[in-house]
């Protein structure tokens, strides 16, 4: 009876299992499309998989279609023994504007191409991407190198929405992005609009009747460096402190930071909190991470330097 029941068992959680992968496969498809294409694509999902091998490669990959969805990750976000592929149009798109866009790998392509080639190409992503390295960095190889980021590390950012007391919800995606260049030791980890999220930890709506301030408390997680890693963040004491020198107001109540008198002030009892897009504030890494850092000239790291005042550099 019990190896009846067992072998039941097994039938039973069987389908789970294979759906359970399936469905991580799927989630990693439609990320893949977001990024490159800049929405989740449509039709048949083997078709949409033979669409991205060719706009990669030219060539179909091996193996059924977890595998083949599995290495096209790999391929753009791995890191693994060589820099991927997001890694190197990160690094060719600030090598020439010195900011990296938010935008679709695809548009980012086009707009480079047609910049610096005067048009757009319909070679492969892998082709067309050595090619602009090629006419911006002189080479197919792109300075790409190992390292280290310590934790800790400061981060200037900027918030990319409007947000408001009145109408967000707990869970509530939050997006933002660098706002300053950061380098360590000649290599920039962090790019300008590079883009990181977090979440509504709380939130309470104001109260007029009762004088009851609306507030705000963010959950930064993560924020992407130079070779498209997620690299996890938080806001901790050095940010609070960098907060505090510079009175960033809007962003101290981002985090529900005790704002001290002379900030209370600015606040209107009963009123909801509103802070608009643009708004800058500071986060912190979280633990050491090894990446691939853009190793710069001089020349490069001097303009930086000029832009931002200094602040975002770090040195070993």
């Amino acid at each position: 009876m019990k190896k009846i029941f067992f072998t039941a068992l097994i039938i039973f959680l069987l389908p789970l299992t294979v759906w359970a992968a399936g469905d991580s496969a799927n989630s990693k498809l439609i990320e893949i499309e977001q990024d490159i294409y800049g929405a989740e694509q449509t039709g048949a999902i083997l078709d949409r998989i033979n669409r991205l091998e060719k706009d990669f490669s030219g060539k179909n990959l091996q193996g059924n279609m977890n595998v083949r969805i599995n290495s096209i990750y790999e391929i753009l976000y791995g890191n693994i023994g060589t820099p991927s592929i997001l890694a190197k149009i990160n690094a060719v798109e600030w090598n020439v504007y010195h900011e990296v866009s938010g935008e679709s790998i695809i548009k980012r392509l086009e707009k480079i191409e047609r910049e610096i080639l005067g048009k757009t190409s319909e070679n492969t992503l892998i082709k067309r991407i050595d090619t602009l390295a090629q006419a911006s960095f002189g080479t197919e190889q792109i300075p790409l190198a190992e390292m280290q980021i310590p934790n800790d590390i400061l981060i200037k950012v900027a918030l990319t929405k409007t947000i408001d007391s009145k109408t967000l919800q707990v869970d509530d995606v939050i997006d933002f992005k660098v706002a300053e260049n950061v380098f360590i030791d000649g290599k920039l980890i962090f790019a300008k609009g590079l883009r990181g999220k977090g979440t509504v930890a709380s939130v309470r709506k104001a109260k007029g009747w009762t004088g009851t301030n609306g507030k705000i408390k963010i959950d930064f997680q993560t924020l992407k460096c130079i070779d498209g890693n997620n690299i996890e963040i938080y806001v901790g004491e050095e940010s609070k402190k960098e907060m505090t020198a510079q009175e960033m107001i809007s962003g101290a109540s981002l985090v529900g930071m005790n704002l001290n008198d002379d900030w209370n002030k600015v606040m209107v009892r009963g009123k909801n909190i509103e802070i608009p897009a643009g708004t800058e504030f500071f986060v912190q890494t979280k633990k050491t991470v090894n990446i691939y850092g853009l190793q710069l000239e001089t020349a490069d790291l001097n303009f930086n330097e000029e832009d931002n005042g200094g602040l975002s550099n770090v040195e070993d």
